[in-house]
């Protein structure tokens, strides 16, 4: 089976009950499941550090092949701030929330004398250095994330991809279009492709829906807006069956529903 998750944004807790619910990835590290994390690890929750560990330890365990990490636009704008190649990300950064996650106490003090005193860019330069120089490892692995993963009869991405370049999407689509498409598309195209980065909420317009939705076609989105609803959809792929389900409850329940269409 394939499992496959979206859009944690810091949310820790919620996403290690997930993780619990698929048996704490028993069947992934044996080699007869994958998982598929789709993207924005980082911001809105309370901890994203914890949770971009979280993902990395997995993956270093499991495997790269069992564990599949793709990119969202979150760690785009993080690296890219980090490089300063822009300072986008900072302005999502709400309160310092997120960065506050990736820095030790003695930096978190510093930083404070740094708020009252400085100009904002030497507060962001700071930020900037702190992180490089306590996260090297894991930013290295951040700077290798795929924009994408594919099966014979899938495609897996954060955002979407430009799907009016048929079978040449992979090279015809812009790398920022994989991170941060909208709005999202539905309709027919020869593969399925399996995305997050726009709340299922918003996309049928119902503020309670979180689940997993399908457009009758050919596209599944799966982000559950857990930031507000704290929970975080799992689609499962029954590769045997061929078939998509939504996990309702853990695997030890046997309880997977029929996703909700459109029509």
């Amino acid at each position: 089976m394939l499992f496959a998750m979206s859009d944690i944004h810091g949310c820790f807790d919620a996403f290690i009950n997930r993780i619990h619910d698929l048996n704490d990835l028993e069947t992934v590290k044996a080699g007869k499941d994958k998982l598929i994390l789709l993207g924005d690890y980082i911001d809105r929750g309370p901890e994203s550090y914890k949770v971009l560990r979280k993902v990395y330890d997995i993956q270093q365990e499991c495997g790269a092949e069992q564990v599949i990490v793709l990119r969202g636009n979150h760690e785009e704008w993080f690296v890219e701030f980090l490089e300063k190649k822009n300072r986008d990300w900072i302005g999502e950064d709400e309160n310092l929330n997120t960065s506050r996650t990736f820095l030790n106490k003695e930096q978190m003090a510093k930083l404070k004398e740094l708020a009252v005193k400085q100009r904002a860019g030497k507060v962001y330069e700071f930020i900037r250095q702190c992180i490089k120089d306590n996260h090297k490892e894991l930013l290295a692995w951040m700077r290798r994330l795929p924009y994408y993963y594919t099966t014979d009869t899938q495609i897996f991405v954060h955002a979407g991809i430009d799907e009016e370049a048929g079978d040449w999407w992979n090279v015809g689509t812009p790398d920022y279009y994989f991170v941060s498409k909208y709005p999202p598309t539905i309709g027919a195209f020869y593969r399925d492709i399996i995305a997050g980065h726009t709340a299922t909420s918003s996309i049928v317009n119902e503020r309670e829906f979180h689940d997993v939705w399908h457009d009758s076609w050919s596209h599944y989105y799966i982000d559950g807006g857990v930031e507000r609803s704290g929970i975080i959809p799992v689609l499962v792929y029954d590769e045997k069956e061929e078939k998509y389900y939504s996990l309702k409850g853990d695997l030890k329940s046997g309880r997977l529903d029929k996703i909700r269409d459109k029509y």
